[in-house]
């Protein structure tokens, strides 16, 4: 991972949910937390950034099928944006198609890349092929399976990146929002570690430290 090199004009930490399901002897929590950030750089210097901090890779947009790993609960995304490629602006998006699954335990979805001509890049080598992104959006969502037994834990992340004007501000600003959400927890802890450690480049905020003490405080 880059060292930190961002300096975030504005930062906000809210806990949108932190509740146990199960018991005192054995918690079973689900914490959910919301992120603002805003800063000077543009959707598409933000987005080489998190290209190599390893947030942008594969793993987060899959090109070839997965298991039990989607956009979201609904029907996000995997990956969306709007970029300029050959002059041109362009919506470009991974989606999930369900292509179903063993007694539905194990679900497959293949992803599908649109627009046709794109169909082979993916967003990582955006910055290698001169694809500038004027805005971005990032979806995961991972439903846990024990054995035959539908399980209720989940992981779900969203992170959203646009260039917006602000008052008084003629040259504006970039805001970034995340929702982190991971269930089952077996105790009070930051959710969704290896994503925080990837959005963690900004000068002074080690984001799954912040986020803990933002859980401890309650």
């Amino acid at each position: 991972m880059k060292e930190a090199i961002l300096g975030a004009k504005h930062k906000s930490i809210r806990i949108k949910e932190l509740k146990n399901y199960g018991s005192s002897r054995r918690p079973l929590y689900t914490i959910a937390v919301e992120i603002e950030l805003t800063v000077s750089e543009s959707p598409d210097a933000l987005h080489k950034i998190f290209t190599g901090s390893g947030l942008i890779t594969r793993e987060t947009v899959p090109f070839e099928v997965v298991s039990n790993f989607r956009g979201s609960a609904g029907d996000k995304t995997f990956y969306s944006a709007l970029v300029v490629h050959e002059g041109i602006t362009k919506k470009y998006e991974v989606v999930a198609r369900d292509t179903g699954g063993f007694l539905r335990t194990r679900i497959k979805y293949e992803p599908v890349v649109y627009p046709e001509e794109l169909r082979l890049t993916h967003p990582a080598e955006f910055s290698r092929m001169n694809i500038e992104v004027i805005e971005w959006e990032l979806h995961n969502y991972k439903h846990y399976f024990m054995l035959l037994i539908a399980s209720k834990r989940y992981e779900s992340f969203d992170m959203w990146v646009k260039r917006e004007r602000g008052e008084g501000e003629a040259s504006g600003f970039t805001s970034i929002k995340v929702n982190l959400t991971e269930s089952e927890l077996r105790e009070k802890k930051a959710p969704c570690s290896w994503y925080l450690k990837r959005v963690s480049v900004f000068e002074g905020i080690d984001m799954e430290e912040e986020v803990r003490r933002k859980i401890e405080m309650g």
